[in-house]
């Protein structure tokens, strides 16, 4: 009798938790549908709400998405069927938002699990900030000198590479022979390994560049956003063999380099745990993520893959990316090309059989305006979205804690009441001058706020280093109307048709 009455006494204990969550959660939401319900916005149809903005293929949706940010601006509302999206590009709403809103989106992580797994890219802020403190450690000044000879033994090969183009009259796309180039440094540079991408048909790279587009059609068909449907799709079990082959080739090279730390610890004395967290031996990136999970059970082999794995995957694609807008804008601006080159031969004194040297790369000032400008004008990231972790005024609207929030980059970049004649490409824009007085977040390529790349160094470094390599030797030239491209959201900003150049040798006066 006694057993009885407590069971049914912690039944009903049970389910008063139960329900008092679903009330809590139901409640949230409620707070979250009322504050959102008074924002402008597309007229949203019931239960589906504005899912019909999402018909079309991704460069149909992009324009769509463009158009409505232009039409609302600065902050809207749009419904994912009963889930509402808080849109805005207003600079000041921005800053609250990186700031305050460090946790991911849900609908970045669900979507984007697959590609990132539980790395400081998607995982939850506590874990974050924790993990961010130490892969953090493997982009030190000291590293990326280290680092720099590798970018030079890799932009070697894809002049060999290139070579195979020049003079031709058939245009090609740079993007494909740049994102292999950027693979091979990153892999060679932070994590001891030799992938040759340039030199193979790699399945990697090509698992990647079909998960990168499976996630944003998985979040454009919202539909496919629970894993328990999701997984039953052809896009699912797609997505499913692209992971595989991607964290295949991020535990084969942590497994090889184990083996060679292995052998070298048994030829030196034990490291103190200390400097190890420290990574005072200043240690490549994963030599030293390996020596933190042999001392850290909370940083064990799981999460190793997946911070080496979005190293390679954020390192590689964004890079690339970035530097096939460049040279496609140099290519049709050839005042703008002739200018960068003019500047780079000052610094290499004539010379361009010179190596480019790394105390070279800081007196190339206008390059950087260069890199600034098409990073502007092309997002590299166009989207992010934030999940608010605290209520916040913007303007005369709330916007409640639980929120989600998007910031479309490419809308911000291009925005008219920020920058003057928007489209147009004009380095100047960057002049120490011309960025007085404009507003921190009104140029955020690298994201903002506590939670924003990590590797923006490396990456800067590696793509002016790139740039100077090609520069030297050849001269771009494209059949492309820039102001006819086209473009899809995905992780990073795709172009249409691909960054269609020619190339052909630079005149050395």
């Amino acid at each position: 009798m006694l057993l009885e009455y407590i069971k049914n006494y912690l039944l009903v204990i049970l389910l008063s938790l139960i329900v008092s969550l679903i009330l809590c959660s139901y409640s949230k939401y409620l707070r979250i549908f009322y504050y959102t319900t008074k924002l402008p916005g597309p007229t949203a149809l019931p239960i589906i709400g504005n899912i019909l903005m999402l018909v079309g293929n991704h460069e149909e949706i992009t324009t769509i998405v463009l158009n409505k940010v232009q039409e609302y601006s600065p902050i809207f509302r749009a419904w994912l069927g009963p889930v509402p999206l808080i849109f805005t590009v207003k600079p000041e709403y921005i800053q609250e938002i990186l700031n305050h809103g460090l946790e991911k989106a849900w609908i970045m992580k669900q979507a984007g699990y697959q590609l990132s797994g539980d790395s400081i890219m998607s995982s939850k802020v506590s874990k974050w900030k924790r993990n961010r403190r130490i892969v953090v450690r493997g982009f030190s000044p000291i590293l990326l000198k280290s680092y720099f000879k590798v970018f030079v033994e890799k932009n070697v090969i894809l002049i060999e590479n290139l070579n195979k183009k020049l003079n031709d009259d058939k245009p090609f796309d740079i993007f494909e022979y740049i994102s292999k180039t950027t693979m091979d440094a990153v892999c060679g540079s932070t994590l001891g390994y030799d992938v040759n991408a340039q030199n193979s048909n790699s399945s990697y790279y090509n698992a990647v560049q079909n998960l990168f587009f499976l996630m944003f059609e998985r979040i454009f068909h919202p539909w496919k956003l629970p894993d328990i449907y999701y997984k039953f799709t052809e896009d699912g079990k797609q997505s499913e063999k692209s992971r595989d082959v991607i964290l295949g080739l991020a535990s084969k090279i942590i497994t090889e380099r184990r083996k060679i730390q292995y052998e070298n610890a048994m030829q030196n004395h034990t490291l103190e745990i200390q400097d190890i967290k420290k990574n005072v031996f200043n240690k490549p990136l994963l030599d030293y993520l390996i020596d933190i999970t042999e001392n850290n059970q909370e940083f064990d082999n799981e999460q190793l893959r997946d911070e080496i794995n979005i190293v390679i995957l954020g390192g590689y694609e964004t890079s690339a990316n970035a530097l096939s807008y460049v040279l496609l804008n140099l290519a049709a601006h050839k005042d703008i090309q002739e200018r960068v080159c003019k500047e780079l031969f000052e610094v290499l004194d004539g010379d361009l059989n010179r190596p480019i040297e790394i105390d070279d790369l800081p007196k190339l000032k206008y390059m950087d305006m260069v890199l600034k400008e098409s990073m502007r004008l092309y997002s590299t990231v166009p989207i992010i979205a934030r999940e608010i972790t605290k209520d916040i005024q913007m303007g005369d609207f709330f916007i409640p804690k639980g929120s989600t929030c998007v910031i479309p980059i490419l809308s911000l970049h291009r925005d008219h009441n920020l920058w003057k004649d928007p489209l147009k490409f004009d380095p100047e824009r960057f002049t120490p001058e011309n960025m007085k007085g404009r507003h921190p977040y009104a140029y955020i390529p690298f994201g903002g706020g506590p939670r924003n790349c990590i590797g923006i160094r490396y990456a800067w470094m590696f793509m002016k280093t790139l740039l100077a390599t090609l520069l030297c030797r050849y001269e771009f030239h494209t059949d492309l109307n820039l102001n006819e491209l086209k473009m899809q959201m995905e992780v990073s900003l795709k172009l249409v048709g691909g960054h269609q150049v020619r190339i052909t040798s630079r005149i050395k006066n």
